[in-house]
């Protein structure tokens, strides 16, 4: 299991109970490998943003072979999503909210405006354009088995200032939570056919540029508690017991 963030902060709690734990070089980053309850685990940082997120993930995936993907991480809250501070959902599908046909009052027409698909139709998987769901059954089992609310997420290259302006976003596209990379990871592994998840912990209220009112710490251990029940659980549930084996050729580690 391929597990990434954009930063080293997102992913510590989970290093920090990973058995038999030893660092590779990566094809993008430092990758340390170990184990969480029966499943292998790879850990490794993209860096900040959509072209960073695109590239480690590609990247790792092709040099290691994962069965899958989880992006893990902190997030934005949109006013009117229902979601606080401290609190995890998962990704039922991202929304790139940067290409498309950007209107002079600020709403954008997404690629399906221009007539353009972000990535072509390709071995049975639709072209694609704003949207990109997550794995359907990895969705389940975040559902069943932990309990997550499975939202809509918002990806954009600049975070929303305003918390007005986030509201606007959130009626306009019924999204829930923002970050700077889902949308990215989750278009490379739809591409690959790499089952792809997404699991956020609420630092604040999208907009909201007083730190003092963010909860990073609360946010960044509720992620991480998340994808480690997830991962510890692995094999108890009968959709994740038949992703067996690499989704990818990559080299055997």
């Amino acid at each position: 299991m391929l597990v990434l963030a954009a930063t080293e902060m997102e992913l510590a709690p989970l290093r920090e109970h990973l058995r038999d734990a030893r660092e590779i070089r990566g094809p993008w980053d430092a990758v340390t490998l170990g184990s969480l309850g029966r499943v292998r685990v790879a850990l490794t940082t993209s860096g900040l943003g959509k072209a960073n997120a695109a590239a480690c993930l590609a990247a790792t995936t092709l040099a290691l072979g994962p069965r899958a993907a989880i992006q893990v991480g902190i997030g934005g809250a949109y006013l009117g999503s229902f979601l606080s501070n401290g609190m995890v959902a998962a990704a039922s599908e991202e929304l790139q909210l940067d290409l498309g046909l950007r209107r002079e009052d600020g709403a954008l027409d997404g690629l399906d405006a221009l007539g353009f698909a972000a990535t072509p139709a390709r071995d049975g998987r639709p072209a694609r354009f704003n949207l990109v769901p997550t794995h359907a059954g990895l969705q389940l089992v975040l559902a069943e088995r932990l309990g997550l609310p499975l939202l809509r997420f918002a990806t954009l290259d600049a975070i929303t200032a305003g918390v007005d302006r986030g509201a606007a976003l959130q009626r306009a596209h019924d999204v829930s939570v923002e970050s700077m990379e889902g949308a990215a990871a989750a278009q490379v592994a739809d591409r690959l056919g790499l089952p792809f998840a997404e699991v956020r912990g609420v630092s604040n209220l999208v907009g909201e540029r007083d730190k003092g009112l963010w909860d990073i710490r609360s946010a960044v251990h509720a992620s991480c508690r998340a994808v480690r029940a997830l991962l510890e659980g692995w094999h108890e549930h009968p959709t994740t017991q038949a992703m067996s084996g690499s989704a990818v050729p990559g080299e055997s580690w």
